[in-house]
């Protein structure tokens, strides 16, 4: 779109580096070229623009492949006006020098010439293909083929256009067709969800398996260092009850022993004593015997009334101890007599003895 200003009668026209001019006046091309700016009588003269640098249109080819599915190709075409002139001649760029707008839309038309020659290309592959094959892998396919077929095409050739790029930015069928499409992935993406899921599930179950295993192995462990805890505080409890049982025979035994051993000393200090005190008593008694011998044998000498005297004195040293005593008048009668009768024998004796030894 050039830039045009009117004064008065005349009109000033200026254009961009890659706008290509073409201006007429009378049927006679009076300018042309890029990036002109000019003053010109607007009532005699036709002002053509044409862009110079890559244009970019994008177009849908709607095609049946193979197996009678229909599928849109997307394409995304760059292409350049070669030859200016050529293609204003073939189409309208011609402006309006009151607004400097296309009067026509050129652009819209190129891009309609575009897809109408890309869609034999196109349908050259698509009828000989399967959906599959199609959206898989039919669109590095299309593209190279539509590139070359446009950029050898003759009426885009003899038009002044040239093709810069050409990209199939995807092959797609319909909605329906699509998800019928996506389904076995869907399910197979699902399905190895799914198996992941599980496999996730078994993992843990597997874990939850070890963990457990694990605290089983544990407590069945600790049940047997506690047994083993039980069965050696036994041991020390039986060997303690055996040290404490041998310790007590022992002191009994050493008890039993001091006590025989005092028993046996008692035992002959008894033994020694009774020995002792019977040959004392021995002793004693035989002293005694031989005294009561002697003294029977001297009271065997003696004349009776002797002995009554001294059995008298005998009984006066006891008298003490005597309680009850009957005593007739007979017994005393004959007592004295005798003691009176002896008393006088022996003074008679005892004088009779004195004079004899004077």
């Amino acid at each position: 779109m050039a830039d045009i200003r009117r004064l008065v009668m005349w009109a000033h026209l200026r254009s961009e580096p890659n706008e290509y001019v073409l201006h007429y006046t009378r049927g006679r091309l009076l300018h042309s070229g890029t990036g002109l700016a000019y003053w010109f009588n607007p009532l005699s003269a036709a002002v053509a623009l044409v862009p110079v640098d890559d244009i970019e249109t994008t177009f849908v080819v709607k095609e049946r492949t193979l197996d009678f599915q229909e599928v849109n190709v997307q394409c995304v075409l760059t292409y350049r006006c070669a030859e200016p002139k050529s293609v204003a001649e073939r189409l309208n760029f011609g402006l309006s020098l009151r607004t400097g707008a296309w009067i026509e839309s050129p652009l819209e038309k190129l891009s309609n010439l575009w897809a109408q020659r890309s869609r034999q290309p196109v349908r050259s592959y698509i009828n000989t293909a399967t959906v599959n094959d199609a959206v898989r892998c039919g669109a590095e396919v299309i593209r190279k083929g539509l590139f070359e077929s446009l950029r050898t095409d003759e009426e885009i050739r003899a038009m002044g256009l040239t093709v810069v790029t050409v990209q199939v930015e995807q092959v797609v069928p319909s909605a329906e067709l699509q998800k019928a499409l996506e389904t076995p992935t869907r399910e197979a993406i699902q399905q190895k969800a799914d198996e992941a899921v599980f496999q996730r599930r078994a993992l843990a179950v597997e874990k939850e398996r070890a963990i457990k295993e694990n605290e089983l192995a544990t407590q069945i462990e600790l049940v047997r260092r506690q047994e083993e805890l039980i069965r050696r505080q036994g041991a020390n409890q039986v060997l303690e009850v055996q040290s404490a049982a041998a310790a007590e025979k022992a002191r009994v035994e050493a008890e039993l022993e001091r006590k025989a051993l005092e028993a046996g000393g008692y035992a002959h200090e008894s033994r020694v004593k009774a020995e002792g005190e019977a040959a004392a008593a021995r002793l004693r008694g035989e002293a005694e015997a031989d005294v009561q011998r002697r003294i029977v044998e001297v009271w065997k000498t003696l004349p009776g009334d002797v002995v009554f005297g001294l059995a008298l004195r005998e009984f006066a040293r006891k008298l003490n101890r005597i309680e009850h005593l009957n005593v007739t008048p007979d017994l005393i009668g004959q007592a004295m007599q005798r003691l009176f009768l002896n008393s006088d024998g022996d003074a008679d004796r005892v004088r009779i003895g004195q004079a004899q030894k004077k």
